[in-house]
């Protein structure tokens, strides 16, 4: 009997302080009006807080021309003949000089508003002639380049372009056997690739770009005599026929 009353005691209690309990919540939670909506606004770039616009941080090409430097390098493939004859059915060809490294310099400038540029590259560069996989000439050239590029999307941080530029061309091949040759004619060509603005004053790049020799016929090395109607032997003849080269350039731009 105690126990009966004692247990119906408690649960009387604790249902009380729940429902007590209840009740303050939900007059705390009644009290509570918000005195305005919560709304949520961007924020806002000015100097006053210290940011800036986003596309602020992409570099802009203003309305002025703008004068640049650079330095280039990369490699250097050459379309290269070279044959060597004792007589009519006796001729050695050497092969084409594998592709070597080369190194240059650019200087010109960005027309206003950056769409295009126009520069001087000088270019320097060798490869190795072999024949029966032994060294038979080296070939040094340099080439000095008139280029124009077009520039897409020059208000982007990226930039494609593609040009064309004309040239000339002075190669010297040397052989342990055969002598020494020079070869030197206009050249016309064709480049593209993809520059990157870093700053105002920075842009990389990248690219290939292909150079034709404008000589039509091979000539024959210097103390070898050809007559018209009879060729004199032994007599050497060489051409270098085009050159092409991908490059990584970093330019400055004042």
């Amino acid at each position: 009997m105690n126990k009966t009353l004692l247990a119906s005691v408690l649960l009387s209690a604790l249902f009380s302080s729940t429902t007590f309990a209840a009740e303050e919540l939900s007059t705390e939670n009644a009290a509570y009006t918000p005195s305005e909506p919560l709304v949520l606004e961007p924020v806002v770039a000015t100097p006053e807080n210290g940011l800036s616009p986003i596309e602020d941080e992409v570099p802009k090409f203003d309305d002025t021309m703008h004068y640049f430097v650079g330095l280039t390098g990369g490699m250097a493939d050459m379309s290269f003949s070279l044959v060597h004859a004792t007589s009519s059915s006796d001729k050695v060809s050497a092969s084409s000089p594998d592709a070597s490294g080369f190194a240059g310099a650019d200087i010109g400038f960005y027309t206003a508003g950056g769409n295009g540029r126009i520069y001087y590259s000088y270019q320097k560069m060798s490869g190795e002639s072999e024949f029966e996989n032994k060294k038979i000439a080296d070939t040094d050239v340099t080439l000095h380049l008139l280029s124009a590029d077009y520039i897409f999307l020059a208000d982007k941080a990226i930039n494609p372009f593609i040009g064309a530029h004309v040239g000339y061309m002075i190669a010297e091949t040397t052989s342990e056997k055969y002598g020494s040759y020079k070869q030197s004619n206009p050249v016309l060509g064709i480049q593209a690739g993809v520059a990157w603005r870093i700053s105002d004053h920075f842009t990389t790049e990248i690219g290939a770009r292909h150079t034709a020799s404008q000589r039509k016929d091979q000539n024959y090395w210097s103390g070898s005599k050809v007559d018209p109607e009879d060729v004199v032997y032994p007599n050497t003849q060489s051409d270098l026929k085009s050159i092409t080269t991908f490059y990584m350039s970093a330019n400055y731009r004042f």
